[in-house]
């Protein structure tokens, strides 16, 4: 039987049974990665059919279904699962994953060019809608940050200095864009549906066998000084395609996760620094080659959010409404959590465009 030896990992065609009444994708591919990986439509065969059993047991019950709540993984499919909040988190550390102003200008609401005259305006009108009288106790940490956002954008040489520090910040990711909560990729799969599709870019290799088995869920896209998978389109293809696609990657960078942390994901993604492919391959094969970038989309994911966590104590530490000379991820973790702890209705008056809901 004909094999083609890649690196160190064998790929051995083998043309696998159609095992439902659809018309079956193209012939399957049986990957050796280690001893982990076996037949990849057996694996999803057992990821639909749990699906599918748990559906019909809900439905018997008069329960919601559990996919109605949360992922449901076969113990296979759990292996290309990641996360970056735990499970049992609640609605208040859920609400983390939200777009939220980061530093003083959006905050306020004014482009970083905006004068004194601008920022007062801005200010006057916001005030209202934090004051503790009216929006409650929880408004309170807004209402110091607001009072140093008019204290640093008010004096021209502050604010100056501030906008420079904003500006190195928000080129980290893509050149300036803001997170606004929204997935970049399209959604094509039903609105009931909680899983989604990721690929971290920072580790692909360019190889193509995702895009090439799924292409309606995965393209090609050119980043830096070659191509590297994407999924452009979430449920493009089937369970059974996605999932053999996913199993064909050689270097697992492609997962399955929540679809409320994919826009964080997407996002976090803009910030990672790729690495030259080449680079990568002398790496793997033990033939020289830079370290490792240390960057990936989750761990970005992750320490943004723990900004937000420890924004609290940020502000108790910071003190009462002074001028900030510079910006950093503290103080926009910090501005984020207290914007999010406002009341709903605070944040619909005082920032519509923020609070509008995601399309």
């Amino acid at each position: 039987e004909p094999s083609l030896e890649l690196g160190s990992r064998d790929f051995t065609p083998r043309a696998m049974p159609c095992v439902t009444t659809r018309t079956a994708p193209p012939p399957a591919v049986s990957v050796a990665v280690g001893a982990r990986l076996r037949s990849p439509r057996r694996r999803v065969v057992c990821f639909s059919a749990r699906r599918n059993r748990q559906s019909r047991a809900s439905a018997s019950s008069g329960t919601p279904p559990a996919s109605a709540l949360g992922l449901v993984l076969s113990p296979e499919a759990k292996e290309y699962y990641r996360g970056v909040l735990d499970s049992q988190s609640g609605d208040d550390e859920s609400r983390l994953l939200d777009a939220a102003p980061c530093d003083f200008f959006e905050l306020l609401g004014v482009d970083t060019g905006a004068s004194a005259v601008d920022v007062k305006a801005a200010f006057r009108k916001l005030q209202r809608c934090v004051h503790p009288d009216i929006a409650g106790a929880a408004a309170e940490p807004l209402a110091v940050l607001l009072n140093s956002a008019y204290a640093t954008l008010m004096d021209d040489i502050v604010r100056e200095a501030y906008k420079k520090t904003v500006e190195a910040s928000r080129r980290v990711f893509a050149n300036g864009s803001l997170f606004d909560g929204r997935p970049v990729s399209k959604w094509n799969g039903p609105d009931t549906e909680r899983a989604a599709v990721f690929v971290d870019e920072s580790a692909c290799i360019g190889c193509k066998s995702c895009t090439l088995y799924a292409p309606n869920t995965f393209e090609m896209v050119e980043d830096f000084n070659a191509g590297r998978a994407r999924c452009t389109t979430q449920w493009g293809n089937d369970l059974e395609t996605t999932q053999i696609a996913i199993e064909l990657c050689p270097v697992d960078c492609i997962f399955w996760v929540q679809r409320s942390e994919l826009p964080i994901l997407e996002y976090a993604m803009k910030g990672c620094k790729r690495e030259d492919i080449a680079i990568m391959a002398r790496r793997r094969s033990g033939n020289m080659g830079s370290a490792p970038s240390g960057t990936n989309p989750f761990a970005n994911a992750e320490r943004m959010l723990k900004m937000r966590r420890e924004g609290k104590a940020f502000l108790n530490e910071a003190g009462e409404g002074g001028a900030y000379k510079g910006h950093d991820e503290k103080l926009g973790g910090a501005i984020a959590a207290a914007w999010l702890a406002l009341p709903n209705e605070a944040r619909e008056k005082g920032w519509p465009s923020w609070s509008a809901p995601i399309a």
